[in-house]
């Protein structure tokens, strides 16, 4: 403990000592001061008298998280509102209390500005729609914004579970009526498997309200175990990558578990090209574990940290669940909800008409579920908390140590240049440097440039090629072919059993009773369905990953850093690239471009109004078919028209950051050139300067 106070007292002391020079370097002295903070944090959580054990669950929004943990915690009872959307989603903290509380954490006036400034802004990138689509919720239920907001946290406390559930929905179900307004939430109940731990449904970091990832990444600095789910229809898509190799599990995190869920879509898709039940799982089992092991050694070879690595390399055999299915084996049918009873629908459907009137059975459902191996990784993560905040007390010294050294390694290395360009240069000779930086700047813009045709040319050969594909798999999607159901009919007639020698008898009948049955044609209101939400979910994705291969923002800054690397390195003696790297680098680095943001909506509700069950009647399943077709027509409509919207928005901001960029490359290398006319002003006393923060830095780099 003696230690771990040292090492707390030693950055604070040295936050304390860099602090007077903050004007001069303050990124690099605010990266300190955020370690000091985060260390604090974590010794307060380290040394708390219940110090409970962090299980996060974490993906995309609409990943399955909030049902996974219903089906998990609370024996699939609805206590967590599914089906959250891009601008509800938000992060809920479950936690054991003696009795049942939810607290509610609203946005702050300032973050409530922004998300009213990210509405107001022209295009239709996420933010925005986001922003916009909060600002209608909170008109459509008459908030007082401004009183709501002032509230800043809420408790609420409820009698039982059942009315948490219902309190709980006013603040984030689908459209609760505070729900726009709220940033996270903490759901304490007095269940006994809670006590000593945190199991947290995070909102996903692709959530489009900055605010909200800032809450999702200051938990994930304090979690221990991570849950990692992504839908085996888009199983570790880019999204999911770079949220690996992004956020985790760089803060902290000493166990992963990698879950393939919604495995019931999977096979509810891939089916139909497959002969049976086992074959369908064991190609998507093979193909999709093949895809975790190349992504997570791939992940595993850039991570110079080889605690980290053996984390991601942990991954490479996931999960595979279903919580549908967990509910078909173990929950009454009358607690599926629609999701549910339509996914079963479908399944049996696509088992009867392909794979030979298959029936699926209860060990089916077991086994496609697969609850039992998630129970044994949660329990087993539970019973492991000791050893695993163990790992946590015995890696906080290091992992902070190392942190440190390469925060005031980058401070030194920065002062150091500095100091160079002092020693060896004068003021004349950096403004010559500055003016052939600026000269080459706008190389970098023509780069630029470059990409903004790359991409106009690319996003229209995309669009045509797709819209042409996606209109083909309509018309296909559009076939409905005719099952055969039999009908079972009984009747009865009457038989004479008098004898003519029976005088007694005459006039005696007996009835019988046959039963006959009869064939006929019907299409099924539910393959309908299932073929608009299948088309609609399957373009959505499809669209979605044609949008990020036109322009990938990881790769466009590593693009242009490299232009920048070229257009500096020019091989004249006089010209010192090094003087403003750095500062461009860091200009490229604040680059940002928009995002997609797909919702196909509800689109069985066309369908399902108008007909269910079996259609028999020729001119009802002529409208039926008719139906379907259009319904697949204005879901491909809406979707290419969101798509186009994006693309001419992506469009739009890079030429907006091709117009500006140079602008502020030069404005950057300005306020650069200022603050070293500032030092050259004099000279002696900045470089006395420099050498007492290196004096600084460099005795706590060698401590």
């Amino acid at each position: 403990m003696k230690t771990v106070s040292k090492l707390q007292e030693k950055i604070s002391t040295l936050r304390q000592r860099l602090q007077p020079w903050h004007s001069r370097f303050p990124e690099h002295i605010d990266d300190i001061r955020n370690l000091e903070q985060a260390f604090a944090a974590k010794l307060e959580r380290l040394d708390s008298d219940e110090l409970r054990l962090s299980i996060g669950i974490m993906g995309q929004v609409n990943a399955g998280k909030s049902s996974f943990l219903n089906a998990l915690l609370f024996e699939g009872r609805p206590v967590l509102p599914e089906a959250a959307t891009p601008k509800t989603a938000n992060l809920t903290r479950i936690s054991y209390g003696e009795k049942p509380m939810l607290t509610v954490d609203y946005y702050s006036p300032e973050e409530w500005a922004k998300i009213e400034l990210a509405a107001a802004s022209p295009g239709e990138h996420a933010e925005a729609r986001v922003g916009r689509d909060l600002l209608k919720m909170v008109a459509d239920h008459g908030i007082d914004v401004d009183a709501v907001l002032a509230l800043g946290k809420q408790s609420i406390p409820a009698d039982d579970i059942n009315g948490l559930m219902d309190k709980l929905n006013y603040y984030v179900g689908e459209n609760g009526r505070y729900t726009a307004v709220v940033k996270s939430t903490e759901i304490q109940l007095p269940l006994e498997e809670l006590k000593g731990f945190d199991v947290v449904d995070t909102p996903g970091m692709n959530d489009p309200v900055p605010s909200r990832t800032q809450k999702t990444r200051e938990y994930m600095a304090q979690c221990d175990v991570v849950f990692f789910l992504s839908r085996c229809s888009q199983f570790l898509d880019q999204s999911d990558i770079d949220l690996l190799a992004g956020q985790l599990p760089g803060n902290g995190v000493k166990r992963m578990v990698l879950v393939a869920g919604q495995f019931d879509g999977a096979l509810s898709d891939d089916g139909y090209d497959r002969d049976s039940l086992a074959d369908t799982e064991r190609n998507i089992k093979t193909r999709l574990t093949r895809r975790a092991d190349a992504e997570m050694e791939k992940l595993a070879a850039q991570k110079g940290d080889a605690h980290i690595a053996t984390l991601l390399r942990g991954l490479k055999t996931p999960i595979f669940a279903s919580t549908y299915a967990h509910g078909f084996a173990s929950l009454d049918k009358a607690r599926w909800g629609k999701g549910m009873q339509h996914m079963h629908g479908q399944l049996l459907d696509m088992a009867d008409s392909t794979w030979d009137g298959y029936c699926f059975t209860q060990q089916d459902w077991q086994r496609i579920g697969n609850f039992d191996a998630l129970k044994i990784a949660y329990n087993t993560a539970r019973a492991d908390k000791q050893a695993l905040l163990q790992a946590q007390r015995e890696g906080l010294m290091p992992e902070t140590r190392a942190e440190l050294q390469a925060r005031l390694q980058k401070l030194i290395d920065t002062v150091e240049s500095r100091a160079e360009q002092l020693h060896k240069g004068d003021i004349k000779t950096i403004e010559n440097n500055l003016r052939a930086c600026e000269g080459r700047i706008q190389g970098i813009s023509a780069r630029l440039s470059e990409v903004i045709d790359k991409a106009r040319n690319q996003a229209k050969t995309v669009f045509d090629t797709l819209k042409n594909e996606l209109e083909a798999e309509g018309k296909k999607s559009a076939q409905l072919k005719a099952r055969t159901g039999t009908e079972i009919q009984n009747d009865s007639y009457q038989i004479s059993t008098s004898s003519w020698y029976k005088p007694w008898s005459w006039g005696d009948k007996e009835t019988i009773h046959r039963t006959t049955s009869s064939s006929y044609e019907y299409i099924a209101a539910s393959d309908a369905i299932e073929k608009l939400v299948n088309y609609g979910n399957e373009t959505a994705a499809n669209l979605q990953r044609e949008f990020n291969s036109i322009v990938n923002l990881t790769t466009l800054r590593a693009d242009l850093k490299r232009s920048l690397v070229n257009e500096l390195n020019t091989g004249n003696e006089g010209f010192n690239p090094a003087d403003f790297r750095a500062t461009l680098e860091g200009t490229l680095s604040r680059l940002k471009l928009p995002e997609l943001l797909l919702e196909p909506g509800d689109m069985s509700r066309s369908i399902s109004a108008n007909f269910s069950g079996e259609i028999r009647n020729a001119q009802k399943m002529a409208a039926l078919r008719e139906a379907l077709q259009q319904s697949l027509k204005t879901v491909l409509t809406n979707l290419l028209s969101a798509f186009k919207a994006s693309v001419d928005e992506l469009r739009n901001q890079l030429a907006i950051a091709s117009d500006s960029l140079g602008n502020e490359l030069a404005k950057d290398l300005q306020k650069e050139l200022a603050q070293l006319k500032s030092a050259f002003a004099d000279k002696e006393q900045e470089l006395q300067v420099y050498a007492e923060i290196l004096d600084v830095s460099q005795k706590a780099l060698k401590e």
